[in-house]
C-alpha cells in the first residue's frame, strides 16, 4: 500500500520547516512546495492526502490556489486545510466559498493540528465512501439497464422465433400437407383403379413427389443456403436476388460482381445475408416498389451495406404493427457481429438501411 501524502504549500519557509517537524511523527510522507503554481502542480503529480494551504502568498493567493485546485477533478474532493494568521470571519468565509475544508492558525498548536488532520481523514473517508456508493449505484442502474435490455431482446428474439415457427407450420399445412394429402388419396386409388387408369395415376403420383421434393428443398434454403457456406457471402448475394425476382417481382439493382469469390469472416457473411434477406423481405411485402437496390462497399477499414428503396416508407418513432420484430432482429444481428446499424425512414420518402463491419487486415479474404 503507498504512503499517504501531505503536500504543504507555503512561501514562507520558517512555517514549513515548523510543520514538517509537528507532523514528522505522523503516518503521511510530508511533501513542500514554496509558492501557488508549484503547488498547484506537485499537487496535480502527487495526489496528495490531504493539502495544507497558506492564505497569504504573493501572487498567488492561498483562495485562489484552492479555487484552481477544486476545478481539478481528479483533485477536487482532496481535503484542504488553509492555514492563515488572520481570525476574522470573512476571511474564513472567503476560505470556505473557495472551497476550504478547515482553518488552522499560526503559530501552530501541535494537538490542534494533529486533530484537525485526524478530523479531514475522517471527511476523506466519507467522501470517498460517498464517492463508491454513488459508483455503486451508477452501475447499478447500467446493470438495470442492460438487464432491461436483454430482456427486451430475448422477448424479440423469442417473437421471432415463435413468428418463423408459425411460418413454417403454415407452409407445411398449407402446402406440403396438401401435398401430402394428395399423393396418399392417389395411393388409395392404385389399389382399387383399373389397369388402364394406373399409367396416369403414377404419372400424378410422380409430379406431387418432385413439387414436394422441390417445396422441402426451397425450405431448407430459407433456413440456410448451402451456398453462404461453399461459395461465400457475394454468391449467396446472387442466389438470393434471382431467387427474389423470381418469386416477387422485385428487381435488385446491385454492385456486385458475377463471379466475384472473396470471403469474409463467416459471422460478417452470416449477418449481412440475413440482413439483406430481411430488408428485401420488407421491401417486397411494405414498401410499394417494384425495385430496391442493394450496394456492398468494401473499404479498407472495413464494409458497408446499404438497402435502399424509394417506397412508402414509415416513421421509425411509431412503427407500424408488425415492423418491430424484423427491424430489431436486424440491429441485433448487425450489433452481434460487431458492426453499426443505421436506419432512415419518412412517409413517402422510402427507406434507407446502412450496417458498417469493421474488418482487420486480411480479413477480407478469409477462407476459413
Amino acid at each position: 500500500m503507498s504512503e499517504a501524502i501531505l503536500l504543504v504549500i507555503d512561501d514562507d519557509p520558517v512555517a514549513r520547516q515548523t510543520l514538517t517537524a509537528l507532523l514528522n511523527v505522523s503516518d503521511y510522507r510530508i511533501e513542500e512546495a514554496a509558492s501557488g503554481p508549484e503547488g498547484i502542480r506537485k499537487a496535480a503529480r502527487l495526489h496528495p492526502e490531504v493539502i495544507l494551504l497558506d492564505v497569504m502568498m504573493p501572487g498567488l493567493d492561498g483562495y485562489e490556489v484552492c479555487r484552481r485546485l477544486r476545478q481539478d477533478p481528479e483533485l477536487a474532493e482532496v481535503p484542504i486545510l488553509m492555514i492563515t494568521a488572520l481570525d476574522d470571519r470573512q476571511s474564513r468565509l472567503r476560505g470556505l466559498e473557495a472551497g476550504a475544508d478547515d482553518f488552522i492558525s499560526k503559530p501552530f498548536d501541535s494537538l490542534e493540528l494533529q486533530t484537525r488532520l485526524h478530523t479531514l481523514k475522517r471527511v476523506a473517508r466519507y467522501r470517498h465512501l460517498l464517492e463508491e456508493r454513488a459508483r455503486l449505484e451508477e452501475m447499478y442502474r447500467q446493470i438495470e439497464t442492460q438487464n432491461a435490455e436483454l430482456r427486451r431482446l430475448s422477448e424479440e428474439i423469442l417473437l421471432a422465433q415463435e413468428n418463423e415457427r408459425r411460418r413454417l407450420a403454415i407452409e407445411l399445412h398449407d402446402e406440403i400437407g396438401q401435398l401430402l394429402t394428395g399423393l396418399k388419396l392417389l395411393l388409395d386409388r392404385y389399389n382399387d383403379a383399373a389397369p388402364s387408369d394406373l399409367p396416369a395415376i403414377r404419372n400424378q403420383a410422380r409430379e406431387i413427389t418432385l413439387e414436394l421434393l422441390q417445396r422441402v428443398r426451397d425450405l431448407s434454403l430459407d433456413l440456410r443456403p448451402t451456398v453462404l457456406d461453399d461459395f461465400g457471402l457475394l454468391a449467396a448475394l446472387h442466389w438470393l436476388f434471382k431467387r427474389f425476382e423470381q418469386q416477387t417481382s422485385l428487381k435488385i439493382n446491385h454492385n456486385l460482381a458475377p463471379f466475384d469469390e472473396r470471403r469474409f469472416p463467416k459471422v460478417i457473411e452470416t449477418a449481412v445475408f440475413r440482413l439483406i434477406q430481411e430488408a428485401l423481405t420488407n421491401v417486397a411485402r411494405h414498401a410499394g416498389v417494384q425495385e430496391a437496390t442493394v450496394t456492398l462497399n468494401l473499404e479498407p477499414e472495413g464494409l458497408e451495406v446499404t438497402i435502399l428503396d424509394a417506397g412508402a416508407g414509415f416513421d421509425p418513432q411509431h412503427l407500424p404493427a408488425g415492423r418491430s420484430t424484423g427491424l430489431s432482429a436486424m440491429r441485433e444481428r448487425v450489433r452481434l457481429a460487431g458492426g453499426t446499424f443505421h436506419l432512415q425512414s419518412a412517409p413517402g420518402k422510402g427507406t434507407l438501411i446502412t450496417a458498417e463491419f469493421p474488418l482487420s487486415r486480411g480479413e477480407s479474404h478469409d477462407d476459413d
